[in-house]
C-alpha cells in the first residue's frame, strides 16, 4: 500500500514538474470596458499585466494572470459642469482554455471560467464655474451602521476567445459580475469586457 502510494507521489510529481517545465510567463496589455449590468454607466481604460499558460493535457491548458485596470470617463452637464471618474482595479482570471489548430503556427482557442477582481479605488471630480470638488475613494465610504458603501472584491465568470500565432496571441473575453458592490438598497454589478494583445516568452 505505501509503495503504491509512493508511486501515484512519484507520477504525480513527475506530471507537474513537466506541466510546469512546458509553461509559459508572457505579458498582456489592451482596451478595458467595465459597465454597470443595472444602468448605461460604463468606464473605459486599458489594462496591462502577467499572464501564465500551464499545459495540462493535450489541447487543454490552465491560463490565469494578473492583470492591473484603469478606468475612466467623462461627463459634461450642458456646458454648466464637468464630471471625470477614474478608477483602479486588478483582475486575477482562471480560465480553462481549449485550442484548436488552423494550420502551421496559427492556431484559435477558447476559454472560461472565474475572474476574481479587486477594486484599489474610485473617486469623482466635478468642475464648474464655482469650482472643483474631488470626492474621496469611494471604497473607503462607511454607512451609518459602521459597514462599507461599497465591496471592493467581485467574482465574475467569464468566457472569450482568441488566436494565437507563435508567441502571440490576440484575445476577447467578457465577465459578468455576480456579486452586489452595493452593500445598501441599490444594485451594482459590474460586467467588463476586455480586447488583448498577449505575448508568451
Amino acid at each position: 500500500m505505501k509503495t503504491s502510494r509512493k508511486i501515484s507521489f512519484v507520477l504525480l510529481a513527475a506530471m507537474l514538474s513537466i506541466g510546469f517545465a512546458n509553461a509559459q510567463l508572457g505579458i498582456q496589455a489592451g482596451y478595458s470596458n467595465s459597465k454597470d449590468a443595472n444602468s448605461d454607466a460604463a468606464l473605459n481604460g486599458f489594462h496591462a499585466g502577467l499572464v501564465y499558460n500551464l499545459p495540462i493535457q493535450g489541447a487543454v491548458s490552465l491560463q490565469y494572470g494578473l492583470l492591473y485596470n484603469y478606468l475612466t470617463t467623462n461627463n459634461d452637464y450642458w456646458g454648466i459642469a464637468n464630471s471625470s471618474t477614474t478608477a483602479h482595479r486588478l483582475d486575477l482570471p482562471v480560465r480553462l482554455a481549449v485550442d484548436f489548430p488552423l494550420g502551421g503556427t496559427v492556431s484559435a482557442f477558447v476559454f472560461g471560467g472565474p475572474n476574481f477582481n479587486y477594486a484599489l479605488s474610485q473617486s469623482t471630480k466635478v468642475e464648474s464655474g464655482l469650482g472643483s470638488l474631488e470626492t474621496n475613494n469611494i471604497y473607503k465610504i462607511e454607512m451609518s451602521n459602521g459597514k462599507k458603501h461599497y465591496s471592493p472584491f467581485d467574482l465574475q465568470l467569464g468566457a472569450g476567445a482568441g488566436l494565437k500565432f507563435n508567441q502571440l496571441s490576440v484575445r476577447f473575453s467578457y465577465d459578468w459580475g455576480m456579486l452586489d458592490r452595493n452593500n445598501s438598497d441599490a444594485i451594482w454589478k459590474n460586467n467588463d469586457m476586455k480586447v488583448g494583445i498577449a505575448y508568451h516568452f
